[in-house]
């Protein structure tokens, strides 16, 4: 397994832009973000289920950010 910090060098086998994020899937199944602040989303097993990881991804991002906007007020 990678580190989790260090975005594969090797060309991703998907890409898929959702709004302004764009995500590759490479073939050692992680998902990562890309840009100045990419980070690793998750692994995905198989190329058809890129959808439902990135639904996935975002609704734990909606969640995290929930709660943070509760406890923090923002």
């Amino acid at each position: 397994m990678a580190t989790p910090d260090i975005r594969p060098t090797t060309k991703p086998v998907a890409v898929q832009r959702r709004g302004d994020t764009t995500y590759h899937l490479f073939a050692n199944g992680e998902l990562w973000t890309t840009g100045e602040h990419g980070f690793l989303c998750g692994y995905v097993m198989e190329a058809e289920n890129l959808d439902f990881a990135i639904d996935e991804h975002e609704y734990e991002l909606r969640i995290l950010l929930a709660q943070a906007e509760a406890e923090f007020g923002l």
